[in-house]
């Protein structure tokens, strides 16, 4: 009997499996970052494979910096006599965010090649107050 049930649960889970297979649904789709630190920067590199440069919006806020890639694809194929043999629609939308502190957002560099987005991060400027006295009345 549990052989049985086993096998039921495999035939589902296998029809799913087209799905699971499109990056936008899969668990590796979630922004894969290499960081590399100089001594004045930091340097990202964000996979984004199958989004274009106009897909992906990158902003700061309250020191953290914010990746957005949006994705929306269909297709049609029909037959010559007109019916549709198959529709087929994916949309995607991956957002990941990154603590940078206090830094703007036109002093960041930024590049998309190839589905490769790469970032360059000036390191947050600490600021040292001198020593100061308080003047008395």
């Amino acid at each position: 009997m549990t052989n049985l049930l086993k096998r039921q649960r495999d035939i589902f889970d296998g029809f799913f499996d087209e799905f699971r297979l499109s990056p936008f649904f899969s668990n590796e789709s979630i922004m894969r970052t290499d960081i590399k630190e100089t001594d004045t920067h930091f340097l990202l590199d964000i996979e984004l494979p199958g989004f274009d440069k106009k897909d992906v919006k990158v902003t700061i806020d309250d020191g953290y910096l914010t990746v957005e890639a949006n994705k929306k694809e269909e297709k049609d194929e029909k037959s010559k006599d007109g019916k549709i043999i198959r529709q087929e629609r994916y949309y995607g939308n991956l957002k990941r965010s990154y603590y940078v502190g206090n830094v703007s957002i036109n002093d960041v560099k930024g590049k998309f090649d190839q589905g490769i987005l790469r970032l360059e991060i000036p390191k947050e400027i600490k600021r040292i107050e001198q020593k100061k006295y308080l003047e008395l009345e």
